[in-house]
C-alpha cells in the first residue's frame, strides 16, 4: 500500500504535468491562430496568382536554368539593369552607368538600397556573385553566358583564378566591369539572373540553402514560403528602393505543367495568369468572347529544336541526322496538328526579330516538295545502312507537356516512312533538361528563349566549351574559331556576317534541327493590369496590379488557402 505522502507528491506531479500540457496546447492553438490570421491577412491583400508552367529546381540564380525559374527569381532580385514594363533594360541596382571610349570598360554607381534583411547592397556583392558563378567548383550550367566579361571563360574553365574575373569593386558604391570586346547588348545581358548580386553575408551563413533559408533578396518581392510541387509564395519587399510604386502585396507561383488542368483552374477563377493555353481548347476559346480576349498569342524570341546526340552512333553520322531533319513536315504539324496556334516553321536557328546578324542561311530543303524530301531521306538512311529490313530504333526524349507530346507523335509517324521507329520518353521539364545535359538520350526536344537579343546568345549553345547546354555534343573547331573571330570584330556589320556563317554551319552539319519559331500563348485575366506582350516574354510582377473585381472571385480564395 502507498503512503499518503507519496500519493500526495504523485498527485501534485500529475497536476503540474496536466497544467504544462494545457499551457503547451494553448500556445499551439495561439500559434496556429496567429498563422491563420497572417495567412488570411496575406490573402486579403493584392496577391497575383500565376500558373508558372513547371516546378523550379532552385531559386538560387546560379542554379536556375529555365524561364519558369526566371519568372520567380526576377521578381525577387534586381541586377545592375532590370526590365521595364515592356522588358526593355533600365537601370536597376545601379543608379548610373558610364562607358569608356573603346566600349570595353563600364563603370556603375550602386544606388542606395538594402537587402530585404536591411543590410546595404554593396559593389562587393556583385563581385562575390560573379566570382561564385564563374568558379568551376560551382559548376553553374549558365556560366558561359557571361563570356563577354574579361577572363570569364578562362576562369570558368579553370585556367585562371576567380580573382581574375573582370569585375571589381572600387568602393562600396562603385563597380567596374571590363569586357573582352565591345558588347552593345550588355545592358540587356545585365538584366539576366546570372548577373544578379548575391547577399554575401547570407550565402556564407547558410551555404547552398541560402536562397530558401535566408529569404534575402533586393528586388520588389521576397520569399515567403516554398512548398515543393505545390507553390512558391512571394511577399512584397518593404525595403525595396521603389516599394512605394509596387502595387501588389504578393505573388503566388503554381507549378502548372499540365496545361489542361491549369486551364480548368484558370476557368474556375483559381489562376490570374498561366504560361500556356492548351491547343485542345482553341475551338472553345474562339467561341467565347471573354476567353478570346484573355488568351494571348504573339511572337517572341524563341526557337524549338530537335537535338541529335552526336556523341552516340548512329547520330554521329550526318546522313542520319539530315534524313531525320528533312523528313519532318513542319508546315503540316503547324497547320493540322496545332491549327496555326503553335508557331511558324523554322528554317534556321535565327528567329525573326533577331538583332546583329546575317539572316540569309536556311535549310536547303525548305522549298523541296515534301514527298521528294521523304525519298531523299530514305536514300540517306539506306546509304547509312538502314532500310525496310533493318530499321533504326531509338528513343525520343520530350517534356511532359501536351504540346510536346502532340508534336512528337506527329514526328514519330513521319519518321516511320524513313525506316525509323521511335519510342517516346516523356519527362518532367526539369528532369528532361537534365537528361539532355548529361547526353543520356538518342534524340531530344528542346527550346531556347533569348536571354538577350544578339545572335551570340543562341550560337554559344553549340560551342565545344559550352558542355552541359550543348545538348547535342556538337564539336566543330571551325565553328569555335568563328565565334572567337566574331568576338574580336569591332565592326557590327562584319561581325553580323561572321555570326551568319556560324548559323550556316549549323544548317549544314545538322547537330540539331530547328522546328518552330513558337508563339507565346499566355492566359491573362482582364482584371490583371500592367501585363504587356513583348518579344522577350518577360512580365515582371513589379509592374502589375489587380483590378477591384479580382477580390470578388471565389476561386481565387481557394488558391490562396
Amino acid at each position: 500500500m502507498r503512503s499518503s505522502r507519496r500519493a500526495s507528491a504523485i498527485a501534485a506531479k500529475r497536476q503540474n504535468f496536466t497544467l504544462t500540457i494545457m499551457w503547451l496546447s494553448f500556445v499551439s492553438v495561439v500559434a496556429v491562430a496567429a498563422m491563420a490570421l497572417a495567412s488570411n491577412a496575406f490573402a486579403q491583400g493584392k496577391i497575383l496568382i500565376r500558373g508558372n508552367g513547371a516546378e523550379p529546381g532552385s531559386l538560387d540564380p546560379h542554379r536556375a536554368t529555365g524561364s519558369w525559374e526566371n519568372n520567380i527569381i526576377g521578381d525577387m532580385f534586381m541586377g545592375l539593369y532590370t526590365e521595364d514594363v515592356n522588358a526593355r533594360p533600365i537601370l536597376g541596382a545601379a543608379e548610373s552607368a558610364t562607358t569608356s571610349p573603346d566600349g570595353k570598360t563600364w563603370t556603375f554607381k550602386i544606388r542606395n538600397h538594402t537587402w530585404s534583411d536591411g543590410v546595404p547592397v554593396k559593389a562587393s556583392d556583385f563581385v562575390f556573385a560573379f566570382r561564385r558563378i564563374l568558379d568551376p567548383k560551382t559548376a553553374a550550367e549558365y556560366a558561359k553566358v557571361l563570356s563577354p566579361i574579361k577572363n570569364a571563360s578562362a576562369v570558368s574553365e579553370g585556367k585562371m583564378p576567380v580573382t581574375a574575373v573582370g569585375v571589381k569593386a572600387i568602393d562600396d558604391k562603385t563597380l567596374v566591369i571590363e569586357l573582352e570586346k565591345t558588347a552593345p547588348y550588355l545592358p540587356e545581358l545585365l538584366t539576366h539572373y546570372t548577373t544578379f548580386p548575391l547577399p554575401e553575408h547570407a550565402v556564407k551563413k547558410f551555404g547552398e540553402r541560402w536562397s530558401r533559408e535566408s529569404k534575402t533578396s533586393n528586388g520588389p518581392f521576397m520569399l515567403e514560403s516554398w512548398r515543393p510541387n505545390d507553390r512558391v509564395v512571394l511577399k512584397k519587399n518593404p525595403k525595396f528602393y521603389d516599394a512605394a510604386n509596387v502595387k501588389l502585396d504578393g505573388v503566388v507561383f503554381f507549378p502548372t505543367q499540365d496545361d489542361d488542368a491549369a486551364f480548368r483552374r484558370y476557368s474556375a477563377g483559381e489562376l490570374d495568369m498561366h504560361e500556356r493555353w492548351p491547343i485542345a481548347e482553341l475551338a472553345r476559346i474562339q467561341k467565347d468572347p471573354v476567353l478570346t480576349k484573355e488568351a494571348r498569342k504573339y511572337p517572341y524570341l524563341l526557337v524549338t529544336y530537335t537535338n541529335f546526340n552526336n556523341t552516340r552512333k548512329p547520330f554521329n553520322d550526318v546522313r542520319v541526322r539530315r534524313a531525320l531533319a528533312m523528313s519532318v513536315d513542319r508546315q503540316t504539324i503547324a497547320d493540322k496538328v496545332f491549327r496555326g496556334a503553335l508557331g511558324i516553321p523554322a528554317t534556321s536557328f535565327f528567329m525573326p526579330g533577331m538583332a546583329n546578324a546575317d539572316m540569309s542561311a536556311s535549310v536547303d530543303w525548305v522549298k523541296t516538295p515534301y514527298p521528294e524530301r521523304v525519298k531523299q531521306a530514305q536514300a540517306l538512311m539506306q546509304a547509312a545502312g538502314y532500310g525496310p529490313a533493318n530499321r533504326l530504333k531509338a528513343t525520343f526524349n520530350i517534356g511532359a507537356t501536351a504540346d510536346a507530346r502532340r508534336q512528337a507523335v506527329a514526328i514519330q509517324a513521319m519518321w516511320k516512312q524513313i525506316f525509323v521507329d521511335i519510342e517516346l520518353v516523356a519527362q518532367d521539364t526539369a528532369v528532361h533538361y537534365k537528361t539532355l545535359q548529361t547526353k543520356n538520350y538518342d534524340i531530344g526536344q528542346a527550346g531556347w528563349i533569348m536571354d538577350y537579343n544578339d545572335a551570340k546568345n543562341i550560337l554559344y549553345l553549340f560551342l565545344t566549351t559550352t558542355k552541359e547546354q550543348n545538348y547535342s555534343g556538337y564539336a566543330n573547331p571551325e565553328f569555335d574559331a568563328l565565334m572567337a573571330k566574331s568576338d574580336a570584330e569591332p565592326d557590327a556589320v562584319k561581325r553580323g556576317k561572321i555570326l551568319g556563317q556560324m548559323n550556316a554551319l549549323l544548317v549544314r552539319d545538322v547537330p540539331a534541327v530547328p522546328n518552330f519559331y513558337q508563339f507565346e500563348r499566355k492566359l491573362v485575366k482582364s482584371y490583371v493590369k500592367g501585363f504587356t506582350e513583348n518579344t522577350r516574354s518577360i512580365q515582371r510582377s513589379r509592374w502589375m496590379d489587380l483590378g477591384p473585381e479580382a477580390a470578388s472571385i471565389p476561386g481565387r480564395q481557394n488558391s490562396l488557402r
